[in-house]
């Protein structure tokens, strides 16, 4: 029995009296901070129109009127002719508007207006969109289709608990002649509204068409365009980065192996540098140790008289490092050929090996003879 006086004292506290302060305290919070800034700072802050386009419809024709925007002169006034000539588009260009800061209202004399009233509970504000078109569709004898609507809420006169609601109903067959007496299309008309009736005080609502329901974030836009902008360059410089990366390692490692086969030619180099070293220390010491064969050759052929000659010349190893060199051939006197080798400053010892014979198919002496190396070339040489 007491449930029922505690939900009604529980609504009217919480969905009366508590959102009603909330709202209050809302408004005014909002009139005072909006007070501290600019009228032209606030409206680029909320992101409204610069320029409202009024279209009023009556017995005198259809009125093209620039209102609201910017502290600037009002743009020349537009007519149907003009846009007809062009376009809705190319006219707002003209003035140095764009359409898409510009917002179009048609005004349509009051009369063309199906308005019903009818009251609701508070507590059915939430669902006062599926009211609408209900009421719509039960109480009128349009089609949701071919009709647009709006509406006002208002608190009852005398109620606490009840809201006075106008359905405003208009048949889009209305709006399409206007928009054709106009010149302009349905893409180009964001709302529609009633013009001023002879009760002026009637709140009139505001019907979206097209883009009218929808306020602009270009603001919020070009925000969003700007973090995905950002977050897009992150990601294309990091990329980059880990592919610029990616080819210094490659060049590194390019250069390192570049590098790498020029140290192992240059070690090929160095370690035949060693052994041509080793070679020569070796020829040096050897030549260090006595004449070289060439030496012994040169020093035969300036002994040898010209009328003898070698068919033999065997240079040969002894005891205790001694060399010796043993000469065959013929000479016209080869007994001489002893003393001379003596006089050698590079022979010594030198003997005949074997008698000294006639050849006579030479027609000279045949001999044989060993000279030895003298040892004290090498302590000369060194």
């Amino acid at each position: 029995m007491t449930s029922q006086p505690r939900a009604t004292w529980n609504t009217e506290i919480l969905e009366g009296a508590l959102l009603s302060g909330v709202r209050r305290l809302w408004h005014l919070y909002r009139r005072e901070l909006f007070a501290l800034f600019p009228a032209s700072t606030i409206g680029w802050w909320l992101e409204r129109p610069d320029r409202k386009l009024v279209i009023r419809s009556g017995r005198d024709g259809r009125e093209f009127r620039f209102l609201g925007g910017p502290t600037q002169a009002i743009p020349a006034p537009l007519s149907p002719r003009e846009v007809r000539q062009s376009s809705f588009k190319e006219a707002l260009a003209k003035r140095g508007l764009s359409r898409a800061a510009t917002k179009v209202y048609l005004e349509i004399p009051r009369q063309a207006f199906f308005v019903r009233r009818f009251d609701i509970p508070v507590a059915a504000e939430g669902n006062l969109g599926r009211l609408l078109v209900a009421d719509i569709q039960r109480k009128t004898p349009f089609r949701l289709d071919d009709v647009v609507y709006g509406h006002t809420l208002m608190r009852k006169l005398g109620s606490s608990d009840k809201y006075t609601v106008s359905l405003w109903i208009l048949r889009r067959d209305i709006i399409a002649q206007e928009i054709e007496a106009c010149g302009i299309g349905w893409e180009d008309l964001d709302h529609v509204t009633s013009a001023p009736g002879a009760d002026l005080g009637e709140e009139r609502p505001t019907i979206a068409i097209s883009r009218g329901g929808e306020s602009s974030h270009w603001f919020r836009n070009v925000a969003l365009g700007l973090c995905v902008t950002t977050i897009a360059l992150s990601v294309i410089g990091s990329t980059t980065l880990i592919w610029r990366r990616g080819q210094a390692a490659e060049d590194l490692d390019a250069k390192i192996a570049e590098v790498s086969a020029r140290a192992s030619s240059v070690r090929n180099i160095a370690d035949r540098a060693v052994a041509e070293s080793r070679l020569l220390q070796i020829l040096h010491a050897e030549r260090a140790r006595g004449p070289t064969f060439a030496d012994l050759w040169e020093e035969v052929s300036r002994i040898l008289p010209d009328e003898a000659y070698l068919s033999e010349l065997r240079l040969s190893d002894g005891k205790n490092g001694e060399h010796y060199l043993d000469l065959v051939g013929f000479a016209e006197s080869a007994v001489g050929l002893p003393a001379l080798f003596e006089k050698s400053p590079i022979f010594t010892d030198a003997s005949l090996t074997a008698p000294i014979t006639l050849n006579a198919a030479e027609k000279r002496e045949a001999f044989s003879l060993r000279v030895k190396v003298k040892e004290s070339l090498v302590g000369d040489k060194k």
